[in-house]
């Protein structure tokens, strides 16, 4: 092989290395996320591809530790984000929801592994239906605009940084659930 294709074959271990380890995180320490970090994982979301192309989101940044308190109030699937030093939630325009729901878990994911990349950890909460109106009250949304997704985002506790089961038992083996015809 060559030296490009070495470099390549790395950067693409490192990416695809990167892409297996992100997880779901919801303890966090107090430590602030640096602005710049914030703005990576932004820049991130707004490049998800989407529908045609729709871009569809709106992301806001929940600062405020009351906000934050707020909206896990409001959805207690989304608690998490009440300890994180940061929320972003993704609000929806909600004119085709089949789409939304597609471009919404793309942007999100997207964020969780940036998240990772930047040693940061994130967790995705989430907005039953029931729930939506109050949460779009709360964030100022108008009708059909919705948030069904919340990221919590910050430093992992040491404890949220522990694997939870032992390595390479977490996932079924690939032969139980994939097939050729």
């Amino acid at each position: 092989m060559t030296d490009s294709t070495d470099a390549s074959r790395t950067a693409a271990e490192m990416v695809l290395r990167a892409l297996r380890r992100t997880r779901q995180v919801r303890q966090f320490t107090d430590e602030p996320v640096a602005e710049a970090d914030l703005q990576a994982i932004l820049e991130v979301a707004r490049w998800s591809g989407s529908s045609t192309n729709r871009q569809p989101w709106t992301f806001i940044v929940l600062r405020e530790p009351a906000d934050r308190a707020r909206v896990a109030e409001l959805a207690p699937y989304a608690k998490h984000v009440a300890g994180a030093p940061l929320g972003i939630a993704i609000a929806m325009r909600g004119d085709n929801p089949e789409w939304d729901a597609y471009d919404e878990g793309r942007a999100a994911e997207r964020m969780l592994v940036a998240a990772g990349a930047l040693d940061l950890g994130a967790g995705i909460g989430w907005v039953l239906e029931a729930q939506r109106p109050a949460v779009a009250t709360f964030l100022r949304l108008s009708a059909p605009a919705f948030v069904r997704t919340i990221i919590s985002l910050g430093h992992p506790t040491d404890a949220a940084r522990r694997p939870r089961s032992a390595p390479g038992t977490a996932r079924r083996p690939l032969a139980e659930f994939v097939r050729e015809r």
